[in-house]
């Protein structure tokens, strides 16, 4: 890379945080109008900068954008800035999962686009959904999502601690949908930790667990005569 190329701090998908970036290529475009004979006129100015991560080398596109009446200016970047990384695991979902019934998948998958869009309304709606099809599938409709979060731990698979922790998801998601409520990002973070431990505790751990070959205990030998 070129020493005299510039260096700026931006966000970094995978770092998952702010690290000196090194500019590929910058632009910038301007566009003025007269929009009358008394001397007012538009003006709109974006910078274009495409960035590689001075530590992943992982690639991005920064853009400024103003426009004349617009007090700040408006920041952006492809891919979309995100705070929260998919976890590993959901590629062993990916194959435990039929193709004919994928739900899960694109459930989390559609959850993550509205985290990385910070439609945070749209996150706790798709949580909320997506763990009462988990319950429903887990030990069938008892009829609403309070009945079937008491069939869900009664059968085992939550426990009562991991019960109460979704008791926000259901009040989150009344909330987004009655009530106008629209979650802050630490409050859909903490949603989102619970949908995913529960997801991965039953589709995934209890899988590997059974795949696992614990060799027998010895037999003990009668050493009396």
């Amino acid at each position: 890379m070129d020493e005299d190329k510039e260096k700026i701090k931006l966000h970094c998908n995978m770092c998952m945080g702010k690290r000196w970036h090194t500019t590929l290529y910058n632009t910038q475009k301007e566009h003025f109008e007269e929009l009358d004979d008394f001397g007012n006129e538009y003006h709109e100015f974006c910078n274009y900068r495409l960035a590689e991560c001075d530590g992943c080398e992982s690639i991005s596109l920064h853009t400024e954008w103003w426009c004349s009446g617009q007090s700040e200016k408006v920041v952006e970047q492809w891919p979309p800035k995100t705070s929260r990384r998919q976890p590993k695991w959901l590629f062993d979902l990916i194959f435990m999962e039929s193709i004919s019934n994928p739900y899960k998948r694109e459930f989390l998958s559609e959850i993550y686009i509205a985290l990385k869009n910070e439609n945070l309304r749209l996150a706790v709606l798709g949580m909320r959904g997506l763990l009462e099809q988990v319950m429903i599938e887990s030990v069938g409709d008892q009829g609403n999502f309070v009945k079937n979060l008491a069939r869900f731990e009664a059968d085992g698979y939550i426990s009562g601690v991991q019960k109460d922790a979704i008791g926000p998801v259901i009040e989150a998601g009344h909330a987004s949908m009655h009530r106008g409520f629209k979650p802050s990002k630490q409050e859909v973070e903490a949603i989102m930790d619970v949908v995913e431990n529960v997801i991965e505790s039953i589709y995934i751990s209890k899988q590997k667990a059974a795949g696992l070959k614990i060799p027998e205990r010895p037999k003990k030998h009668n050493t009396q005569k």
